[in-house]
């Protein structure tokens, strides 16, 4: 896309024709994470104030896996990271998983005192008062205040949803995968966002618990509608019915 979008179709076609190995690819993505990482880590430096969200989620392969997000100021803007993905190879006790952290913390340089707020869900090794996380926290952050992560409730709340709004729900996660999973339907978008003068050129996927919630995919389909009627309608699909149809709009 950026070859296509640079130096025209023509050289886009001649690039897609130089085979890639898949070392040539890891080696690649490897190049852009430690990028991101370090401009990341050079934000979290300058910050004033930061705070983190962490969750251990296990994944296929049945190995916990530690999730951290930050939310810190950078030039009067507040903004949300991915920080790291580390796995509990041992256990998951509130010992070992703040150890994984201190450790990150130490490694690009960042203080515990700059520390204030700290977000987990309610498992006794996260919020245990005495031996939890957010108490061996507050050890070294005394000013981090500890809250409990809503998603979670929200998403027990969201199951109870009466049967016209889980419809919505579905038909709204259809729509976005139709989008996002293809990769010549998301590339027409992104291109039919930005003729249009569009605010955002992505739609968000849905996720169950995650830092997205399903407020966030809702607000920016709805910002996109008129982006998302206009593909629908050249796909030929029926899901464009959906968008014209104000009570479904107003769910």
């Amino acid at each position: 896309d950026m070859v296509q979008a640079v130096l025209g179709e023509k050289a886009a076609t001649e690039m897609k024709k130089i085979p890639l190995s898949n070392n040539t690819v890891r080696r690649r993505i490897a190049d852009m994470s430690s990028n991101i990482e370090e401009q990341l880590c050079l934000k979290l430096q300058k910050c004033t104030y930061f705070a983190l969200q962490v969750d251990e989620s296990t994944d296929i392969a049945n190995l916990a896996q530690l999730l951290v997000f930050v939310r810190f100021d950078f030039h009067k803007e507040v903004i949300e990271e991915f920080l790291f993905c580390k796995p509990l190879k041992s256990n998951t006790t509130a010992e070992v998983i703040f150890n994984t952290i201190n450790e990150y913390l130490i490694k690009i340089g960042i203080p515990w005192s700059k520390c204030i707020g700290l977000c987990t869900d309610g498992a006794k090794a996260m919020s245990g008062k005495l031996t939890g996380l957010a108490a061996r926290v507050k050890e070294v952050a005394p000013e981090c205040r500890s809250t409990h992560c809503v998603i979670h409730r929200e998403a027990l709340a969201a199951k109870g949803m009466p049967e016209s709004l889980t419809s919505v729900l579905t038909d709204a996660v259809k729509v976005i995968n139709f989008i996002k999973a293809r990769a010549l339907n998301s590339r027409l978008f992104s291109l039919i966002c930005e003729d249009m003068g569009g605010k955002f050129k992505t739609l968000l996927l849905h996720t169950e618990v995650r830092w997205l919630s399903r407020g966030k995919i809702f607000t920016r389909l709805f910002e996109l509608r008129s982006e998302v009627l206009m593909l629908l309608t050249e796909k030929n699909s029926d899901m464009k019915n959906l968008f014209c149809n104000e009570e479904w709009l107003s769910r």
